[in-house]
């Protein structure tokens, strides 16, 4: 006679398997049955009855007629004030109904465990989903609103109802570009920060289970293998870790080993989502795997970093650097340790915060240069006005420079303009070198003449040149003498073209 743990497991791992193609049955036994080969050989009896004769819960206790209607034909029945009006969707743990509440005029969605009566276990971890919700009140998570049981002893929950569609889904149909999508990302952070604050792991984190309404508000739904961190007492806080209830696209390693879970379960199934997001592929590729491959894969293969994912079809652009800090966002969420996740949702929600400042992540190694490309992608435009400002002082002082030089050459331009007149004075006065000056040479227009003389071999010098036959000229005129002047008129002439300057005026 089986007890009742023994009892509970041989329930969940039918119904874990009933679900699913026979090919699978095998793997899915070997997993769950932990090597109890009694237990395996009791569940395939039953998995054979069942797919031979038609449902096995067909025969046996009239609780099951009321199991079965709750899954099949339950509409237009009144679950306490709700009448139910549409199925909406079923699991391998419940059905769900739109309902309607005549004398309020309210819509609630309405949730009913199957085959109630077959586990104890089952029960036990439907009324923990009841309380579960009971203390969760965030407005990115479906409100409970009643909860009862039927007379045959099924129990019921009512839920607000929420249209919408899943996450990915959501993001597709709108072509939400990356900020969208972070920013819609976050609000599903919230709401599972919200349930680990109140000690509860959601533990099946996955875009199903996150709808997105038509005004753009996530709900993250189903807490039905939620894991709370106290135990309740009694039954309440088996997780069958046997089993391993999981999704295992999104499934972390230690669910995938059956080794205990925590907040930082749920920030590997978040990192595999928002990995989903960003490149619109999964981490790991697990169609056509068998269960054995499947768990060698999530538990060995590293999957490629997201912004390799999403170099062929990316749903969202993002900048090279944009996605070296994608790749660190994702990478250090689903981190095969879980030591070396985030610690808590909390700290993912702030990386996500700081990518969208444009600020540095916490999880990326510090470094000057990675600050410094942080801090110009976040201030473009005044670092933009700076680096302007900055070259337009550069452009000034260069201007600044050039006309100190201009003026520095004009003035020892100008000196050595006066230093050359000085010595063709002196020279003037003094005669050739190394000679007597006459007496008749002292003369004004000797002197003069010998000044013309000089002003001619300053050919090198044509300005000084110029300027000086300009002066001598005007001495000619002075003194009355236009016939020694007409040979300084012709020199000028010549040296008007090259100088510029008319010695003449």
């Amino acid at each position: 006679m089986l007890d009742r743990d023994r009892w509970d497991r041989l329930q969940e791992l039918f119904h874990a398997a009933a679900d699913r193609p026979r090919a699978e049955w095998e793997a899915i036994l070997d997993r769950g049955a932990s090597g109890d080969a009694a237990l395996k050989a009791r569940v395939l009896a039953m998995l054979e009855a069942d797919a031979g004769n038609g449902s096995m819960l067909d025969r046996g206790s009239p609780a099951v007629a009321a199991g079965l209607m709750a899954g099949q034909s339950a509409v237009g029945r009144m679950i306490g004030p709700y009448r139910l009006t549409r199925l909406l969707g079923e699991g391998g743990m419940g059905v769900v109904y739109l309902a309607v509440r005549d004398d309020l005029g309210t819509t609630a969605a309405v949730k009913l465990l199957r085959d109630a009566w077959v586990s104890p276990g089952r029960r036990d971890r439907f009324a923990a989903e009841q309380r579960t919700l009971a203390t969760l009140s965030h407005p990115a998570i479906a409100r409970l609103l009643d909860a009862g049981t039927l007379d045959d002893g099924t129990p019921w929950i009512v839920m607000e109802p929420v249209e919408g569609v899943p996450i990915t889904t959501a993001c597709r149909d709108r072509a939400l570009g990356l900020r969208e999508r972070l920013q819609l990302f976050r609000q599903v952070c919230e709401a599972v920060h919200h349930a680990h604050q109140r000690l509860v792991v959601h533990r099946d984190v996955k875009p199903s289970n996150i709808l997105v309404t038509t005004d753009g508000a996530v709900k993250l739904l189903d807490f039905g293998i939620a894991k709370s961190l106290e135990p309740y007492g009694g039954g309440a806080e088996r997780t069958l870790t046997g089993l391993r209830l999981m999704t295992p696209a999104y499934a972390a390693p230690e669910q995938v080993r059956g080794d205990p879970v925590g907040v930082f379960t749920d920030v590997y199934a978040l990192g595999v989502v928002l990995y989903e997001l960003l490149s619109g592929r999964l981490p790991h590729d697990l169609s056509s795997r068998t269960p054995g491959e499947v768990e060698r894969s999530i538990l060995q293969d590293i999957p490629p970093r997201v912004s390799q994912a999403a170099r062929s079809g990316a749903p969202v652009s993002a900048t090279a650097s944009q996605w070296q800090d994608l790749d660190v966002l994702c990478g250090t969420a689903m981190h095969k340790e879980p030591a070396r996740r985030y610690a808590s949702v909390e700290a993912l929600v702030r990386d996500i915060d700081h990518f969208l400042a444009r600020e540095p992540l916490e999880a990326r190694p510090d470094s000057l240069r990675y600050r410094a490309s942080r801090f110009v992608s976040r201030n473009r435009g005044p670092v933009a006005a700076t680096a302007a400002a900055l070259a337009l002082l550069a452009l000034v002082n260069a201007l600044y420079l050039s006309s100190l030089t201009s003026a520095r050459d004009a003035a020892r331009a100008e000196a050595a303009r006066a230093a050359r007149i000085q010595r063709f004075v002196t020279r003037l006065f003094q005669g050739g070198e190394g000679s007597e000056v006459p007496a008749e040479s002292l003369r004004v227009l000797g002197l003069v003449d010998r000044g013309v003389q000089e002003a001619r071999s300053l050919t090198s010098e044509p300005r000084v040149q110029a300027e000086l036959l300009q002066t001598l000229g005007g001495i000619y005129q002075k003194l009355g003498n236009p016939q020694s002047l007409r040979p300084v008129e012709r020199c000028q002439s010549g040296i008007v073209p090259h100088t510029g300057v008319n010695p003449c005026t």
